[in-house]
């Protein structure tokens, strides 16, 4: 069994539970709701639904129908809506990609707090965020998802008005990634899904187990099998690697204007393939390979993520208002329980049975040991008055580094930073960014309490006219 294999089955064997899921894909003129049940390894999609809303302008009517729609929903099938996935329109976000080196992997928190403010139109107080890393040929891929909190706002209290709480708010690419990732796990598996509605089309990229990109285009650009495949080649090479054999799925969103649609009729007809791969990935009512649309996708998408069966793991809920994934033990964990309460059982009573026998060995044992116990006595008295001499003589050495991070603090100029810093034998060693790291150099040597700063390895340039840089500096006594 390969690696790949073998690590999906450690995962499916992980994800054993019974759990209820309830999807929400929220689009313009539509919303999609999906009732999935998980027992064990096997998901079965009990209720599903679409129905109309009113486009975006008209936000009371709009949040009113949705509170309605819901509502009618749970309310019809006595659903227990504890886990509820909600999913917002293409339209309402903005993705950014950002490339950074992998050893910014350990702080892509702080670079992403350091970059969020050029890489989006909007203030960070304005909007909600959450990413998807990806590395690849030794840099880290970084998908940002961004949405404004009026609109995240917006949805929660629809939601609220039909007394549901959500877990998570996602964004329909990241649930239609869920979806096909779900229904065929192949990591290499590379598809397309354009889903159009109001004369703009959704372009979603799903490759080598990730989402790769996804974008509102002009019909015209994706009219044909090869513009589609020379996007998905533009965006493969952004993403560092090489494109493979595309499948195209191609459906158009429900209730859209009367315009004649704008996606080839072949094209429209491959969506069909997606309520079959649903069929054959999960058990489904008798009649749902007839009476379903394709535009369930992104609600099933985000019902997976609610019965931990997703693998996007975006959620644009704050921290504080997000709810634990995994409240409920799985029913790994009940076995593993199970398992350890027999093992003790077994152990306690062995060592009833055992008691004397043991004792009787732990006394001799004890007798064999005393000598060696006072000698680790005395060992011990002997390492405190080393230990508190020690204290005494690195005391100043403590007061001498806080005066070089406090030096430090004042002379690397504001537009670099550290990732590394580390002091010993009398020498400083730096390594992180800067904009002209050739600049550095200077100022630790104007400092007083540095000499002889020298770089120990070549500066390297990366991404935004930022360079890499890694130096060295005595200490002046």
């Amino acid at each position: 069994m390969s690696t790949s294999s073998t690590t999906r089955l450690f995962q499916r064997t992980a994800r054993l539970d019974f759990l209820h899921g309830l999807g929400i894909a929220i689009q313009q003129r539509s919303v999609a709701m999906v009732h999935l049940q998980k027992r064990l390894a096997s998901v079965s999609l009990l209720h599903h639904r679409v129905l109309p809303l009113p486009p975006p302008v008209e936000a009371d009517q709009r949040r009113t129908a949705l509170a309605a729609a819901v509502a009618g929903f749970v309310a019809e099938h006595s659903l227990d809506a504890d886990r509820t996935f909600v999913t917002l329109p293409r339209a309402s976000a903005l993705l950014s990609r950002l490339s950074l080196p992998a050893a910014a992997k350990g702080d892509l928190q702080q670079v992403l707090e350091f970059e969020i403010d050029r890489l989006l139109p909007l203030s960070r107080d304005e909007i909600y965020y959450d990413t998807i890393v990806r590395e690849a040929g030794g840099k880290l891929d970084v998908l940002v998802v961004s949405v404004p909190r009026r609109v995240v706002a917006e949805v929660l209290s629809a939601l609220e008005q039909a007394n549901v709480g959500a877990r998570s708010v996602a964004i329909g690419p990241a649930a239609v990634f869920d979806f096909l990732t779900y229904t065929a796990p192949a990591d290499d598996e590379h598809a397309v899904a354009l889903v159009e509605e109001d004369g703009a089309v959704e372009f979603d990229y799903v490759a080598r187990g990730t989402l790769i990109a996804s974008h509102l285009v002009r019909g015209e650009e994706v009219a044909s099998q090869a513009q589609i495949s020379r996007l998905v080649s533009q965006e493969s090479m952004a993403a560092g690697g090489a494109p493979g054999a595309v499948k195209v799925y191609a459906w158009r969103a429900p209730n859209a204007d009367d315009a004649a649609p704008v996606l080839a009729p072949e094209l429209l007809a491959s969506g069909a393939d997606l309520v079959q791969r649903a069929t054959a990935a999960m058990s489904v009512p008798d009649d749902f390979a007839t009476a379903a649309t394709p535009a369930l996708v992104p609600a099933i998408g985000a019902a997976l993520g609610a019965v931990r069966e997703g693998s996007a793991d975006v959620n644009l809920l704050p921290t504080e208002q997000r709810r634990s994934m995994e409240e409920g033990a799985p029913l790994l964990t009940f076995l593993c329980a199970a398992v350890l309460l027999l093992v003790t059982s077994v152990w306690i009573v062995s060592a009833v049975v055992k008691d004397h026998r043991i004792a009787s060995q732990l006394h001799r044992d004890l007798a064999d040991l005393e000598p060696t116990m006072r000698q680790v006595h005395r060992n011990e008295e002997d390492a405190k008055a080393i230990n508190e001499k020690l204290r005494i003589l690195t005391q100043g050495d403590r007061r001498r580094i806080a005066l070089i991070l406090k030096e430090l603090s004042e002379v690397v100029p504001k537009d670099a930073y550290l990732t590394t810093f580390r002091f010993r034998s009398g020498k400083v060693e730096l390594e992180g960014f800067a904009k002209s790291a050739s600049d550095l150099v200077p100022m630790l040597e104007r400092s007083p309490y540095f000499k002889n700063a020298q770089f120990t390895s070549p500066v390297t340039k990366v991404q935004d006219n930022q360079e890499r840089f890694s130096l060295a500096t005595e200490i002046e006594e």
